[in-house]
């Protein structure tokens, strides 16, 4: 549930700002705000469109390859994840300033308001991709509705909350911070994601599992003790994870490091 706050927390508060630098940068156009929030309410129907056909197609594909269906949707929400902290992290300091460009053009009427709802459009539907992939991993996972439930409606009320903050000016400080451990926190939860697809794949047969525990550390630390909970929560903790559970967890986590350092210094 914690996770499921966080990821959407996250994704919330990059539409947030996306509509925020929009809004502030336009609010001299007259009418504006009917295109910014036709582009959102478009981009939120077309993201919940998408999450019915995601179980329409799983509860299809029931008795025939669900296993791999279900490591498919786990690994593709680790990429979503993965590929989105690295994406922010080279154009966040390009983002603002382009799309203050977009809107002087508007402006001046070098380009159409419908513009601005193509802008937000996309940039909402990549972000509820992300959300819907999300949530749904951790539905075809075994959690609970109602703990999808809240923790989608946390994410979003926060998110909206702190997106809130951002445009007024109240936490710009403390932007940097925000983005820096979030990102560091996706990146965790992104490798566990991952290793947790790759078990769903051993199941089916479809990868070898190069040993199956490759190490027992259940006596040690528990994954159902409130400490390794908290280990699984935020950093994918398993306690009997197979050996190519651990080289997948592993070679995501350090590929996204890397990927992060290289994208800081371009």
């Amino acid at each position: 549930m914690l996770q499921i706050a966080i990821v959407v927390f996250r994704e919330i508060v990059e539409i947030a700002l996306i509509l925020g630098i929009l809004t502030a940068a336009t609010k001299e156009i007259p009418g504006r705000t009917k295109w910014i929030l036709s582009g959102l309410g478009l981009g939120v129907i077309a993201s919940l469109i998408l999450a019915t056909f995601t179980n329409n197609i799983s509860e299809s594909l029931d008795g025939m390859g669900q296993e791999f269906f279900n490591g498919l949707i786990l690994l593709g929400a680790a990429f979503m994840i993965g590929w989105t902290v690295l994406w922010m992290q080279k154009h966040s300091r390009s983002i603002s300033g382009e799309l203050k460009r977009l809107s002087s053009s508007v402006r001046e009427g070098r380009k159409p308001l419908y513009v601005l709802l193509v802008v937000v459009l996309i940039s909402t539907l990549r972000e509820g991709i992300e959300i819907v992939l999300f949530c749904y991993s951790y539905y075809i996972a075994g959690t609970a509705i109602y703990e999808i439930i809240f923790g989608l409606f946390a994410g979003i009320i926060l998110g909206s909350a702190l997106g809130l903050a951002f445009y007024f000016g109240a936490l710009k400080s403390f932007g940097k911070y925000f983005f820096s451990v979030t990102s560091w926190l996706l990146i965790f939860l992104s490798s566990g994601i991952a290793a947790s697809g790759i078990g769903f794949w051993i199941n089916a047969q479809i990868v070898p599992a190069l040993g199956n525990p490759a190490i027992d550390l259940s006596e040690i630390l528990s994954q159902n003790s409130i400490f390794g909970k908290f280990l699984h929560m935020f950093f994918g903790y398993i306690d009997q994870p197979a050996g190519v559970q651990l080289i997948i967890y592993f070679v995501t986590l350090g590929l996204l490091a890397l990927g992060l350092k290289i994208a800081k210094k371009l």
